[in-house]
């Protein structure tokens, strides 16, 4: 009886974590640019910066990746001038890429509301 009462009780644990909902909001991405940082000293790495306008704030997000690394580590699908959704939690931000599938980056620069 016990090893059941765990086994719900755990169940239960892990529904209740995947309940956490983002606070998503309406975005558009205005600008992406991307920084290639490579050479002897160093691993290859590449940054993308993304420019992401809400209804009352412009963000400054950032997305780095290694290029010429082994598995999924490939940029997001995020084009410019594309309506999406964003959330923000602390340091970082979750956008909604083409797929609707989440993203997280991290937050560069968040200045005053407008």
């Amino acid at each position: 009886m016990k090893p059941l009462c765990l086994l719900l009780f755990a169940m239960l644990l892990a529904t209740a974590s995947l309940a956490n909902t983002r606070n998503w909001k309406a975005a558009r991405i205005v600008d992406s640019s991307e920084t290639d940082v490579s050479g002897e000293a160093r691993a290859d790495k590449n940054t993308i910066h993304y420019t992401v306008e809400t209804e009352d704030r412009l963000y400054f997000l950032d997305y780095t990746y290694k290029p010429n690394h082994r598995g999924n580590n490939r940029p997001p699908t995020l084009a410019v001038n594309v309506y999406t959704k964003i959330a923000i939690e602390g340091k970082h931000a979750y956008v909604l890429d083409a797929t609707g599938s989440e993203v997280k980056l991290q937050v560069v620069k968040k200045p005053p509301t407008k």
